[in-house]
């Protein structure tokens, strides 16, 4: 019998025209002879619909691909990380506390790169963003360090903390840090302007909403508010941008583009795509310098954790606490000594991590705008809400408003909720974009409960 042969089971009508027959099935019998047992459906119907013993096998041949697809990532990334030694680094099978940095260095940009990215002609090597990233059972935390901030460096010689790097490189780096926080480092991971500009390429580019226009010709940065996919190029600028705010404001921006860059890497359109997936694996194990010791293992252990800072967990981004002075006649950044230790302690003990635990208004960042046009208004809530432990980020003027509204990405909801006790009339707390900030913005209903 042909393939031809079969078109399916077909009955004669009245008019003689062929229909289908939904309860008669013709038997099609078997090359040869039908030699199946008894009571046994045709071969081909076996065929098709697989028996329950290889629908078990199915199942488990996809269970185990689901497994081994993260390791496989992880195999391949790790094959291409460039390697570095990292003195004083303790691994652990536990918890991982990584040291993550953004390093300013041109060397790897032809010339034409360093003019289309606006990166200028600088020499040398600096540690353009410093943070800690704990991971552990799935759950991550980032833990910011200003480039500007006033510590005791490796060779004991105060200074600011990014300029560790240029004294005795990841090492002294690591050894600065863990010597200021007590945090014991057990992987080092190292991004410089390329290697970043490569990564983002590999995404697609990366999706941001600003609550305002950013304008810097040094950074070749043109932005509108409002939602907006933003390129290589752009991307760069909107994390390296100094002249529109303080470093806070610069990590707080660093902050949300991460959120959004693992956001990006884990929506189902990348995570279902086992080429792009690989594809973004190469570009980020070859964005990379890391230490000896981080493996395969350990970068699948990350991509899990990183998981929860894109899908919008509560509470997982920090700065170390720190206030604005002058020494030797630089501006520096001096670490508030009483609550940088308490979050520091949260992080050596795993606590950060985890969920359920009560915002505190040190860990909030929050934006103080002025809605009223009232003069003062917004420096007058920022300096209460100031003293009462929260971190203002920034004051300033904001769009009229009706009413007193504090406006947070979809994960700061107990951070905006905190915001909001503190007053005594706060018309309506609404879901504002993909900030990575709670944003106060001042009504004629406004007012402090003092």
């Amino acid at each position: 019998m042909s393939g031809d042969d079969w078109a399916g089971p077909v009955v004669r009508g009245a008019a003689g025209r062929g229909t289908l027959d939904p309860v008669r099935t013709p038997r099609r019998e078997a090359p040869g002879g039908d030699d199946r047992p008894p009571g046994r459906g045709p071969r081909w119907w076996r065929l098709r619909h697989p028996s329950r013993r290889g629908a078990l096998l199915l199942a488990g041949l996809v269970v185990l691909a689901l497994a081994v697809y993260p390791v496989a990532l992880g195999l391949y990334a790790s094959s291409q990380i460039e390697r570095v030694g990292v003195r004083g680094l303790s691994h652990s099978l536990g918890g991982m506390n990584v040291l993550v940095v953004g390093s300013d260095t041109r060397d790897s940009l032809t010339t034409a790169e360093r003019r289309d990215l606006a990166t200028g002609p600088a020499e040398g090597e600096r540690t353009d963003t410093i943070f800690v990233l704990s991971s552990q059972g799935g759950r991550a935390a980032m833990l910011a360090f200003p480039r500007d901030l006033w510590v005791t460096r490796c060779d004991g010689s105060e200074g600011r903390i990014n300029e560790a790097f240029a004294i005795g490189g990841p090492s002294c780096l690591a050894e600065t840090v863990e010597s200021l926080s007590g945090i014991s480092l057990t992987n080092y991971m190292e991004v410089d302007f390329a290697g970043f500009v490569d990564l983002v390429e590999a995404v697609g580019g990366v999706r941001m909403c600003l609550d305002e226009p950013i304008q810097d010709p040094k950074a070749a940065l043109d932005l509108p508010s409002g939602c907006q996919h933003l390129d290589a190029g752009e991307s760069l600028g909107y994390v390296r941008v100094r002249d529109i705010d303080d470093d806070f404001g610069r990590i707080d921006r660093q902050q949300q583009f991460l959120r959004a860059l693992a956001a990006r890497v884990a929506s189902p359109s990348t995570v279902l795509n086992p080429f792009r997936m690989f594809a973004i694996a190469g570009a980020g194990g070859r964005a990379l310098r890391g230490d000896e010791g981080l493996g395969p293992i350990d970068l699948a252990r990350l991509a899990r954790g990183g998981r929860s800072i894109a899908g919008g967990a509560a509470n997982t981004a920090h700065t170390v606490p720190a206030v604005p002075t002058y020494i030797g006649g630089a501006a520096v950044l001096v670490p508030v000594d009483r609550e940088a230790e308490a979050l520091f302690e949260r992080f050596r003990d795993g606590s950060v991590l985890e969920t359920g635990a009560p915002v505190r208004p040190r860990d909030v960042n929050v934006a103080v705008l002025n809605g009223t046009g009232e003069e003062g208004l917004a420096s007058y809530a920022a300096a209460v809400l100031a003293d009462r432990g929260f971190h203002v980020t920034r004051v300033g003027n904001g769009p009229p408003v009706d009413h007193t509204v504090v406006r947070y990405p979809g994960d700061l909801d107990e951070a905006a909720a905190a915001v909001a006790g503190e007053l005594e009339a706060a018309g309506s707390v609404e879901i504002a974009g993909d900030g990575g900030r709670v944003t106060l913005v001042l009504g004629p209903d406004a007012a402090l409960d003092r």
